[in-house]
């Protein structure tokens, strides 16, 4: 658990020059077809060789600020940053006694990774209208993983996702099926991972959150 903690495998709040600018070029297209502003900005006063600051604490970091810091500081260079698409929301209902044990066992699950590190950057909601309220909160989780969702709620749950896909077509969504509680996805383009009865499941599918949350943006995915 400790070298989890040290690796921050899901790379919360820091990000090298390459990253950065993936960052930063992915945000300026996206904000433009989106109604949920990304932005980055600096946790930290930087400083160049001779001691000066060049960019301050809490300065947004644009493209501009990215060509600075490469002219300052080598590649693989690591800065502190804020990024308002950082975190992980769990939408899964936790009252279906069919399904309780389940859920709860996925909550614990997420919320371990890195030893528990994450813990204040995990929400967790039963359905999608309480997810929307948290972007009108002001909270932009990165990745949405949808674990159970009673079967007399799938149409209304499906309509206020597409809702919130309107909002924003970026989000990523990992959706859980499972073979007694979800055998098939209700979500339209979302990227899935199958619970079955097969040895390792649950680290088979921390393995593909870690992935889905720690992949590039690819700018060919997110053009118009």
């Amino acid at each position: 658990m400790e070298e989890q903690k040290q690796l921050n495998i899901l790379r919360i709040g820091i990000a090298n020059l390459p990253e950065l600018e993936e960052l930063v070029k992915s945000f300026r297209l996206m904000n433009q077809y989106s109604r949920r502003r990304r932005f980055i900005v600096s946790r930290e006063d930087l400083y160049d060789t001779y001691g000066n600051i060049i960019v301050e604490k809490a300065h947004d970091i644009n493209i501009s600020v990215v060509k600075l810091l490469q002219r300052n500081f080598k590649p693989d260079t690591e800065f502190k940053i804020f990024s308002s698409d950082e975190g992980i929301a769990i939408v899964t209902n936790t009252e279906s006694p069919n399904a309780k044990e389940f859920s709860l066992q996925l909550i614990a699950t997420i919320q371990g990774i890195g030893g528990g590190i994450y813990k204040p950057f995990i929400d967790t909601v039963p359905g999608f209208y309480e997810l929307f309220k948290l972007f009108e909160k002001g909270l932009s989780p990165k990745l949405i993983v949808v674990g159970y969702i009673p079967v007399k709620q799938v149409a209304q749950e499906v309509s206020m996702y597409n809702e919130i896909k309107k909002y924003d077509p970026y989000i990523r969504i990992l959706d859980i099926t499972h073979d007694q509680l979800k055998p098939k996805s209700f979500l339209k383009g979302t990227v899935t991972f199958h619970f079955d009865n097969a040895h390792k499941v649950w680290q088979r599918f921390l393995t593909k959150l870690i992935q889905e949350y720690t992949k590039p943006y690819f700018m060919e995915q997110i053009t118009k």
